[in-house]
């Protein structure tokens, strides 16, 4: 029988790098081949000490823990005199495997391992996994589903260690029966994405599916979106231009940080957008105002009842072109919702480039009366 992919992946790629991901879909075989990847492991070395962790114990005892004891009851591999139960360790072939849930603290941050896998990665914290991979001396194994946002801390790992996506049909040991039970819901188009084929895909409920990568065209009318914070909420400043012939929104991130003062910001609006002309968020009055005085060309953006939905709607009929460094642009897209779709109420959250966007977009797309043409 053909192996399945996710161990051949973990052969050739554990031993030469410090993360190997496997991404994969449900049913396509990723806790089966790390645990034989992990015993074989086992029978070619020793001494080594092996930590399996998710995000609660109850939730690995009753899923990867259990597995593995089954696999090692299947090849009388289970001896319960190497299994020390109350500390949840298991002894393989003189190797150590320790097996808790990221819910223990006092083994989070107070233990190391040779080699660390993180079952269902995607489901941990990222302070908690800072602690685990630190104490790490060698390898990471990090299996999980793509029911994860853009903007989630595995993204620049992945993007460092590309994942092997597998779905499926890569599990040469499902039944006819569950083959079919899967394949029932291709229909659902976010559970066939995720689960079905592996891939990622937005949240069920995402405003803004309209969206794509590419290039910030050269020679066209360009005008500034921003949107304020401090402590918690970051101040963003972004770039954007309309094509109404191809209706196209190009969009660029130009600054996403958090606790600036009005003069912080005053430079990097002089810097940035020059002469072009600001629409800020006229929620701050005063803080536009100062602005204006510190040399910046500003206006507050025009609001009213039924502005937020209006601008949402009419940013719908377009196709949004971010640039790929535009990534804190790309999470927001990702997972702004609805909070209540039939009155047209979004969630208050993920907005923080989107507001600066539609603000722009609304006085250049023919909104916003002369703000584009005015001396402001």
């Amino acid at each position: 029988m053909k192996a399945n992919p996710n161990y051949v992946f973990l052969r050739d790629h554990v031993p030469n790098q410090r993360w190997t991901n496997l991404q994969g879909g449900t049913r396509s075989g990723k806790t089966y081949a790390t645990i034989y990847f992990i015993i074989d492991l086992c029978k070619r070395h020793e001494g080594i000490e092996i930590d399996i962790v998710r995000e609660t114990f109850t939730a690995l005892k009753a899923t990867v823990w259990k597995d593995f004891k089954d696999v090692l009851l299947e090849y009388g591999l289970y001896d319960s005199n190497n299994h020390n139960k109350t500390d949840h360790i298991y002894i393989l072939f003189g190797n150590t495997i320790n097996y808790y849930g990221a819910d223990d603290p006092a083994k989070i941050h107070g233990r190391s391992r040779d080699v660390l896998w993180l079952n269902e990665g995607n489901q941990f914290k990222e302070e908690t996994v800072d602690q685990l991979t630190v104490r790490t001396r060698h390898r990471i194994i990090c299996d999980f589903n793509p029911a994860l946002e853009v903007g989630h801390w595995l993204d620049p790992i992945l993007r460092d260690y590309p994942p092997l996506i597998t779905t499926y049909l890569d599990n040469p040991f499902l039944t006819d029966v569950q083959i079919a039970d899967i394949e029932s819901k291709r229909g659902n188009k976010y559970f066939w994405k995720v689960y079905g084929t592996g891939e990622r895909s937005a949240p069920v409920g995402v405003i803004f599916e309209n969206w794509t990568y590419g290039d910030f065209p050269e020679n066209i009318p360009v005008m500034f979106g921003q949107d304020y914070g401090f402590s918690n909420d970051p101040t963003t400043l972004v770039k954007i231009a309309v094509d109404e012939k191809k209706k196209e929104i190009y969009v660029n991130e130009e600054l996403n940080r958090i606790g600036m003062t009005t003069s912080d910001i005053a430079a990097v609006n002089k810097r940035v957008a020059g002469q072009s002309m600001i629409i800020g968020d006229s929620a701050e009055p005063r803080l536009i105002e100062e602005l204006k005085r510190l040399g910046c060309r500003i206006k507050a953006a025009k609001k009213g009842p039924g502005s937020i939905t209006a601008g949402i709607s009419k940013m719908q009929d377009y196709k949004i072109v971010i640039t790929k460094s535009s990534e804190n642009i790309a999470t927001e897209l990702n997972n702004y919702k609805w909070a209540d779709k039939k009155s047209g109420v979004p969630v208050d959250k993920h907005n923080h480039h989107i507001d600066a966007i539609r603000y722009a977009f609304t006085v250049l797309s023919g909104g916003g009366g002369n703000y584009y043409y005015g001396s402001g």
